[in-house]
Parts: C-alpha cells; sequence; structure tokens
C-alpha cells in the first residue's frame, strides 16, 4: 500500500546533558530535618581554625564560565549537606574547576597544597582526568561527580548515575517480565559508543540475550534510513505481501478470513527482539521514537528502555513511549531536597545537585568517624544510603547504585520496581 511521508519531529534544542560500624546512613538526623536561615554561613565551610588537618574535604566545582551557575547550586547543596551532617570541625573547601582539563589540574594542586584528604568532584570528566592526576600522586581520593564510567579508576571514583547502570537494572526487570531479546538503536557519538562498549556485558549479566546493535546520525537525512532497516521493515512488508498472495490463490473460506485480518496490516512478523535499548533524550527521542512506530515496531510487543534522561514530561505524551521503562532513584527523597533547596536559596536545584549533597554528606559523616577518611571507609560493603538510594563505591572507582525503575503512561512515570532498601537485597 502507498505510504503517507514518514514522520518528522523537529528538536527545538539540544538535549540537557549531565557531562547525571554501620554508617550505611548519610547524613543522620534525617537530611530534610530543620532548614538553616536564608544566606547563612555554615560552621566550618570557610573556618580553617577549627579544622583538625584530617578534617579538610575539597569541593571541585566550575564556579566561573558557561557552567557558573550549575557549579553554585551544587556548592550550595553542599551547604546543606554540611547543616545535617558536619561537625563544627570539619572544612569544605570549594576551588574552582573552570570545566577544564587544566583547570581540574590546577584545582586539585590548590586543594593538596590546602591539605585536603579527599576532593569531592570535579563535575566533567575532562576536569576529573586532570585532578586524577594529581591526587593520585599524592594518594588523595576522588569522589567525582561524573557519570563517565571511562573516568573511573582505583582511587578516582565515578559517583554520577552512569547510564549503563541504569540500563543494566531496566533491563534485568525486562527479563523478569520475559523480554529478553535485546536491541539497541544508539546515536552515533561518544555517548553512544560508550554505551555500546558496555552492552554485551551489561545485557548477559542481566539474564538477556544481546542482538542486533545500530548507529544513527542524530538529526540527519540518513537517520530515517538507519531506522527503517534496523526495523527490518522491507523484509516484513515483502512477507506481509508474499502470504497475500498465497492466501488470495488459496481461494477457500478460510483463507479468504485470514486474507481480510490482514487488511489493517503493513507487515507480518516481529522484528528480531522484544526489548530495545533507547539511550537517546529530548528531541532525539522523539523522532526515533516516531520513526519506530512508522516502520511497524510496536511498543505493545516490544519493552523499549531508555535512561534516567527520559524523566521528562514533555516526553510522557508521546504515544511511541507509552509502556517504556528507564531506571531511576526513588523520587521521594529527591522531592523532598528539592523543595527544601527552593525555600533555602529561592530557586530550584538542578537534578545533579543531589550527588553533591550526598558526597558532602558522606565525607563529612566519615571524617567524624572514629577513623576518619580512609579508603576502607570509602569503599564500605554495607554501602550509603542518600538523596539518590543506596550506593556503594567499589575498588575499581565505579559507583554501584539501588534503582527503582520507572513506566512511563500519559499521566506521569510511574514506578513498577521499587529501589532495594540494602545492597543485601541487590547483590
Amino acid at each position: 500500500m502507498q505510504r503517507e511521508p514518514a514522520p518528522v519531529v523537529t528538536n527545538n534544542g539540544p538535549d540537557a546533558a549531565t557531562r547525571a560500624p554501620n554508617q550505611d546512613l548519610i547524613g543522620e538526623p534525617s537530611p530534610f530535618d530543620g532548614m538553616p536561615g536564608d544566606g547563612q554561613v555554615l560552621s566550618g565551610l570557610y573556618n580553617d581554625d577549627a579544622a583538625t588537618t584530617d578534617k579538610r574535604v575539597a569541593l571541585l566545582l566550575p564556579l566561573s564560565g558557561p557552567h557558573g551557575d550549575l557549579g553554585r547550586a551544587m556548592r550550595h547543596a553542599a551547604e546543606l549537606a554540611l547543616f545535617d551532617a558536619a561537625g563544627d570541625d570539619f572544612v569544605l573547601l570549594p576551588i574552582d574547576t573552570e570545566g577544564s582539563y587544566e583547570g581540574g589540574r590546577l584545582a586539585a594542586q590548590k586543594a593538596i597544597t590546602a591539605g585536603a584528604k579527599l576532593i569531592l568532584g570535579p563535575l566533567f570528566s575532562d576536569s576529573v582526568s586532570g585532578a586524577g592526576e594529581v591526587a593520585k600522586q599524592a594518594n588523595i581520593p576522588v569522589l567525582s561527580f561524573s557519570n563517565n564510567i571511562r573516568a573511573a579508576e582505583p582511587g578516582v571514583w565515578v559517583n554520577g548515575l552512569s547510564p549503563e547502570d541504569q540500563i543494566k537494572r531496566a533491563a534485568a526487570y525486562s527479563v523478569s517480565q520475559g523480554k529478553y531479546r535485546f536491541a539497541a538503536l544508539l546515536p552515533q557519538n561518544d555517548y553512544g559508543r560508550q554505551i555500546s562498549a558496555s552492552l554485551d556485558q551489561i545485557i548477559t549479566s542481566a539474564g538477556g540475550s544481546m542482538g542486533p546493535v545500530a548507529f544513527y546520525q542524530p538529526g540527519s537525512d540518513a537517520m530515517e534510513q538507519t531506522v527503517k532497516n534496523f526495523a527490518r521493515y522491507d523484509q516484513r512488508h515483502a512477507a506481509l505481501l508474499s502470504r497475500k498472495r498465497e492466501l488470495a490463490a488459496a481461494g477457500d473460506s478460510a483463507s479468504q478470513r485470514a486474507l481480510q485480518r490482514l487488511g489493517g496490516l503493513d507487515t507480518l512478523g516481529e522484528p528480531d527482539f522484544n526489548a530495545l535499548i533507547l539511550p537517546a533524550t529530548g528531541g532525539d527521542l522523539r523522532q526515533v521514537s516516531a520513526l519506530l512506530a512508522y516502520y511497524d515496531v510496536d511498543p505493545a510487543n516490544v519493552q523499549y528502555i531508555g535512561t534516567f534522561g527520559w524523566n521528562d514530561p514533555g516526553l510522557f505524551a508521546e504515544p511511541a513511549l507509552n509502556g517504556g521503562i528507564f531506571a531511576a532513584p526513588e523520587p521521594g527523597n529527591w522531592n523532598a531536597f528539592s523543595a527544601r533547596y527552593r525555600k533555602t536559596f529561592g530557586s530550584e536545584p538542578p537534578r545533579i545537585a543531589s550527588l553533591s549533597y550526598d558526597s558532602t554528606a558522606l565525607a563529612a559523616v566519615l571524617a567524624g568517624s572514629d577513623t576518619g577518611i580512609t579508603m576502607a571507609g570509602l569503599t564500605n560493603v554495607l554501602g550509603f544510603s542518600g538523596i539518590d538510594g543506596v550506593f556503594r563505591l567499589t575498588a575499581d572507582g565505579r559507583t554501584q547504585r539501588g534503582y527503582a525503575v520507572m513506566q512511563i503512561s500519559r499521566s506521569g512515570a510511574k514506578m513498577v520496581s521499587p529501589a532495594p532498601p540494602s545492597f543485601d537485597a541487590v547483590f
């Protein structure tokens, strides 16, 4: 049959990118009890005289330049953590990285000269590389806010919400629901290639089998053809035409009824997968999902799997994403934290501000313990609990997290599988 032109969804702007004893609870008492007054300077924030040498922690952020607003918001989140978890003798030293490799190196040098025993941040992977080189030489651990697992190494942790771990959690849920034949449609860029490098291991560990992987160039004319080939549309359409010819030639009443049932179809048979990994977000995701629907990849039969970037109300009304799932922290703690942040600072916190809060609270708790900040304390197998749920730092520089699984519907994202309360429930 003659088909109408394929749908094109306009991308109204670049997608936001995240350049995202029993010390299992950080920030006790509850981080949501009490509130510092507006503009209050928290005890210990800049009070060097109050600090002992093992209670100085550096906070490396882009406090100037194009990402200065983001860096300052994350510093505000750290201030809230100080109010909740730090003693009067704990010192946090904010240092500007300017969001660059060299800025990260210089900031780490300043931190070490100032006597910092732990570095929190930087935010961007280039800055993490620069800071990590300097910190490793001084044997100072780095707890970065990056989500790029390529920056992870012993002593330099990637504490961001990595897309690979999110995909693993959602994939395991998909397998539990009987969807275990996976494929992936990835953007042809560093982000897509990074995810591709881990897919076989991710899907195998989740209990599934990895099938076809295709890359598309976002916004290109070739994007439609890539999706069409990936969906095996031409072969499935040809299979339908062939079947119709067979039934028409048979001519009996049963064949005629079967032929009528095929009348509203455009393809015959399903794709070679029943779970599809789509890590795109924003306008790219809208266009990809619309093209998949156009070329008969039915989300009613194929489980679409995304990342935390899908937690976007602007995507919930997309028909092709209805029923799609993604892994994310449970929203309750974040909602309470963001309300408190708004009341204190008069603005909305960026979503990754939780990383700054949780990391600062963790540093403060360890600094106040009998042993202080140590590698053993940082890698406590019980892990810790913060705004983004349970997490623990592993010896290779990765961060393991306990995520919930959320499902998209027109009314929003609902939780279909809760986050684990502890690592005993996960591993």
